[in-house]
């Protein structure tokens, strides 16, 4: 079988040991390389020049949605976007040419969401094998730049361990892979700069698209500084009002910029500030809206947010500092665009909405909120103590679920210990068998 990886940055390294496996299996690996300093050592690369002015073109209608997106223009302040046309013809003869029956990547570079645009058109399977949150230490294949997953492993936990890891969940005992905090050392400090010296390289040797410049990256960094501590002494100029149990709190945990998470899966949401304000319109005057920041915040801090909750007195915007242990039991109700807290609230009786579709919608007590105009009618629904519940049982099928649709193995380049990469590689070829029928 022929199968196409598409280079992101360090995520390559990872690729690169898959691919290693795939190959001694028999694949034919193909990388597209956007960014010239990634690349693979097995398979066979395409790289791709960076274009040349007058190979510069503007982009089609396609691409202005995969723009809203594009994290170097939205947030590094990119000001050009020539490099669509050029790209979207270069991947594209490329896909044509190789005729893969399969892609595998991530849905975060602009490269990755042409191709991904791009493998819908062709009708070529493109899958982002990314964690899956819950059950910790595994990870699903999303079909393209949704939250849908392919296929899975089948494995079901006995109930008396899903129950043991609802309870963990439940109380916060144990967290996603993902939001694990790296012990910082020496080594590390290094390979972090390391890594900036070879981003720094990458543009100097053109690659301007995925990459801001150093500069700029150092500019908007200490611009986040300044934004987190003003955030800070506002919340604490309103941290009384957190516990006032006389006014109805809608917790809106707000997601980190720029992450696929929400720039990606959450697109149409992907501007928070207006999700907040829609939130303010659509909720009676006695609602307070309690706003915690991601703790590792980075550029969904705005200075245009953080003037309208000065402005507005129903919000509560909480301190980096508090967890969500101290505030989430405090939530009536929960939103989130594409939050791991869903999870969460489904398994804690939490009241939640979500506002894009996920397979956490198909539990009753986790509906998805269709039109911010039915927001004041969920509230009513809550106060009334109406909002659906689920059962112990009902908790172990979505656990199981989860575990299901998803397989053994963190895909990530942080995580390139043999037995983990031989464990992903379980998964991989699972779903080649799958595709290949």
């Amino acid at each position: 079988m022929k199968i196409v990886f598409i280079e992101n940055r360090y995520r390559t390294l990872f690729w690169d040991a898959i691919a290693g496996y795939l190959a001694r299996q028999g694949h034919e690996i193909v990388f597209i390389v956007q960014n010239h300093r990634f690349h693979p050592v097995n398979g066979r690369s395409v790289v791709l020049p960076y274009p040349r002015k007058d190979e510069l073109s503007d982009p089609c209608e396609a691409d202005l949605e995969l723009i809203r997106s594009d994290r170097n223009i939205n947030y590094f302040g990119h000001g050009s976007t020539g490099h669509y046309g050029y790209y979207r013809r270069v991947i594209g003869e490329c896909l044509n040419r190789e005729q893969p029956q399969i892609v595998f990547g991530e849905s975060t570079a602009f490269h990755e969401l042409i191709t991904i645009d791009l493998c819908k058109r062709l009708s070529i399977p493109y899958l982002q094998p990314s964690t899956c949150r819950f059950p910790v230490g595994r990870f699903s294949f999303y079909r393209y730049d949704t939250l849908e997953p392919f296929s899975g492993s089948g494995e079901v936990l006995e109930e008396k361990e899903a129950v043991a890891l609802i309870d963990r969940i439940v109380h916060r005992t144990i967290k996603p892979d993902y939001m694990k905090k790296r012990k910082q050392t020496w080594a590390t400090r290094w390979a972090r700069l390391k890594d900036l010296a070879q981003l720094s390289l990458s543009y100097l040797g053109g690659e301007h698209y995925n990459t801001p410049a150093p500069w700029i990256k150092m500019r908007i960094e200490r611009r986040r500084k300044t934004l987190i501590r003003q955030w800070d002494e506002l919340a604490a100029g309103r941290r009384e009002l957190l516990n006032d149990k006389s006014r109805f709190r809608i917790l809106y945990p707000m997601q980190m910029q720029p992450e696929a998470n929400l720039d990606v899966w959450g697109r149409p949401f992907r501007n928070q500030l207006d999700t907040i304000k829609q939130i303010i319109r659509h909720t009676p005057d006695d609602v307070l809206v309690v706003v915690k920041p991601n703790p590792k915040s980075k550029y969904e801090l705005t200075a245009e947010l953080l003037e309208y909750m000065a402005g507005e007195r129903r919000i509560v915007p909480v301190e980096h500092a508090t967890s969500m242990n101290a505030v989430l039991p405090l939530a009536d109700l929960v939103i989130t665009a594409t939050g791991t807290v869903a999870i969460e609230c489904i398994l804690s009786d939490i009241p939640v909405l979500t506002l894009i579709k996920t397979l956490n919608n198909d539990m009753k007590n986790c509906p998805r909120l269709d039109g911010f105009n039915e927001l004041a009618g969920w509230v009513e629904c809550i106060r009334d103590v109406r909002f659906p519940k689920t059962t112990q049982k009902e908790k172990v099928d979505f656990i199981n679920r989860l575990n299901r649709t998803s397989f053994r193995g963190i895909p990530y380049e942080t995580a390139l210990r043999e037995d983990n990469v031989a464990d992903c590689v379980r998964g991989f070829d699972k779903i080649l068998k799958e595709v290949g029928k």
